[in-house]
């Protein structure tokens, strides 16, 4: 008997001893944060423990109370206010703590009816509200909260509990916010309800949400038809799958957006080959040729259409003889553009750029023609420079990109022949003689001879230098430059790929550009020069940065230290 006394003792505290193992896992070995006056908490500062373990550990109501109203720590504060009971305490919490997670767990707590469509009606924290109408069940009361309440969101809140038809009907009828009606008819589920909604109502937003769920055609199609708002009369043809409806109100109805809503989801080769010649709007009848398949119509259409949009999609749909037709004799820039992208006979495309009136035309057709004598006549002598530039991105010839480059009028021009040149002498002669930067700029980025680059940097030009001086490479020129050249945007472009500490160091002391010292001074690793800098330079923005960069290499160096 002793011994299973012992072994029982022996259970008991081996029990206990893993109960303790159990919750230091729990806790996570975590230190006591706090410990008085009712209130515990775990948590590891040093890890930043975001989960702290609050235990409200006094059960004395008064001090659990005090914990709920007063206490500094929000987190507390909630915990404690689980423990609360008393009505008035919980309502005077929901009303007035400072912090509104508090305020939820107060609400969340109450359960008289009256207690809480107070609350719902007065309290000035919105979620505090919402907790409390989580609380209410019955259809009526829900009612009375989505009618009256002063905010629309409690309002919306509260019909979407509720599932009775006639009070959400009287919700979508009568409620004076637009929102809470719209979303009351949305919740209707009683087809003769909806249907008197989508007839009756003042609101045509409102209308529109119940017509979503009605289920009868024969209604929505009295909708689409007698309506006065076209915007309900839209939503209608939107919902109307029957054929036959979609039929007779893309063919007769007198409203031209309701006809191109309808044709839209026609599929009667019949019906769309009508609508197509017959249909007063341009439109529509452009919507139909887009599902026209027939050639000879299509070609029709093409031919005669009173609209050059409406020809333009006839002829997008067409290949062969009708084109040529269409390039030939249409008045419309527009269709002769929509022409030309389907044309592929090289001699109607050399006709088309020789000879067309509209420039996007003859630009379109450049960017078609294969014929390279083609290609160079028209880059040289059409009168549109949109037209050569056309030309010119497909010109492979040396000789005509030079003759382009130093005979054309226009800077664009010359700039895209030269952009595509090889000839490193000639764009040398481009680049110092050129009267306008962007031809100048295109020459020198097409130079790659290093030679000709250090020449182009030595030239009397400065905005020569300053684009050759981008592509240098040799060390020592650009160190020359950075320290000699008279113009200092000149100066600091060669500053800015020289990697020779000796000359950063000189430039940041002694160049008379204050910019150009700022920007060596940003290259400078010599904090003795840049102490010096910092307590003698006449600038003060020089003198400014040499201090932000030993600040900044004082930072670093706190920073890397172990």
């Amino acid at each position: 008997m002793i011994l299973n006394f012992r072994c029982s003792m022996f259970a008991s505290c081996r029990m206990a001893l893993f109960g303790m193992f159990i919750m230091t896992l729990l806790t996570g070995c975590a230190p006591v944060l706090r410990d008085a006056g009712g209130v515990r908490i775990l948590g590891n500062i040093k890890e930043d423990d975001k989960e702290r373990h609050i235990k409200i550990t006094t059960r004395d109501q008064q001090c659990i109370l005090k914990i709920a109203r007063t206490d500094p720590d929000a987190e507390v504060r909630a915990e404690a206010v689980r423990l609360v009971s008393a009505p008035a305490d919980l309502v005077a919490i929901a009303n007035t703590d400072p912090d509104r997670k508090v305020r939820v767990v107060a609400a969340s707590r109450l359960r008289g009816k009256d207690t809480l469509l107070r609350l719902i009606a007065t309290n000035t924290e919105p979620l505090a509200r919402l907790a409390a109408l989580e609380l209410i069940r019955d259809q009526p009361t829900l009612f009375n909260i989505a009618m009256a309440n002063s905010d629309p969101m409690i309002r919306k809140a509260a019909l979407e509990r509720i599932t009775k038809n006639d009070l959400l009907f009287s919700i979508a009828m009568t409620n004076s916010d637009s929102f809470v009606r719209i979303s009351a008819a949305s919740r209707v589920t009683d087809q003769k309800r909806l249907i008197t909604i989508a007839r009756t109502n003042s609101d045509p937003l409102v209308r529109r949400s119940a017509m979503r769920d009605i289920t009868s055609q024969t209604v929505l199609t009295e909708i689409v038809t007698k309506d006065p708002d076209r915007d309900i009369r839209k939503t209608a043809v939107a919902l109307i799958t029957r054929a036959d409806v979609l039929e007779l109100l893309a063919v007769g109805n007198t409203d031209p957006v309701i006809r191109y809503l309808a044709v839209r989801k026609v599929n009667n080769p019949g019906i769309l080959q009508r609508i197509a010649v017959t249909d007063p709007d341009a439109l529509v009848r452009k919507t139909v040729v887009e599902q026209i398949l027939d050639e000879a119509l299509l070609t029709s259409i093409a031919e005669f259409d009173p609209d050059a949009t409406v020809r333009a999609m006839a002829i997008k749909r067409l290949k062969g003889p009708a084109l040529v037709m269409v390039l030939e004799s249409d008045p419309s820039p527009v269709v002769r553009l929509a022409a030309i992208q389907n044309v592929t006979n090289a001699e109607v495309l050399k006709e088309a750029v020789l000879t067309d009136d509209d420039p996007g035309v003859r630009q379109a057709a450049a960017t078609r023609i294969n014929n390279r004598l083609l290609i160079a006549a028209v880059a040289q002598q059409d009168t549109n420079v949109i037209v050569r530039l056309a030309a010119i991105a497909r010109l492979t010839d040396q000789a005509v990109l030079e003759t382009i480059v130093r005979n054309d009028v226009r800077q664009e021009a010359r700039a895209a022949a030269a952009a595509k040149m090889v000839n490193q002498t000639t764009l040398k002669d481009i680049a110092l003689f050129d009267s306008h930067r962007s031809v100048r700029q295109a020459a020198v980025e097409r130079i790659t001879n290093q030679a000709i680059l250090e020449e182009l940097a030595r030239s009397a030009n400065p905005n020569v230098r300053l684009l050759a001086v981008a592509k240098l490479t040799n060390q020592q020129i650009l160190n020359d430059i950075a320290r000699n050249d008279p113009f200092p945007a000149v100066r600091k472009a060669a500053l800015d790929l020289v990697d020779t500490p000796a000359t950063i160091k000189l430039i940041a002391r002694e160049d008379s550009d204050p910019s150009v010292r700022k920007a060596a001074i940003q290259k400078l690793m010599d904090t003795e020069t840049l102490e010096a800098i910092a307590a003698s330079d006449p600038d003060r923005d020089v003198s400014g940065e040499a201090r932000a960069r030993l600040q900044a290499f004082k930072t670093k160096s706190t920073l890397t230290k172990p």
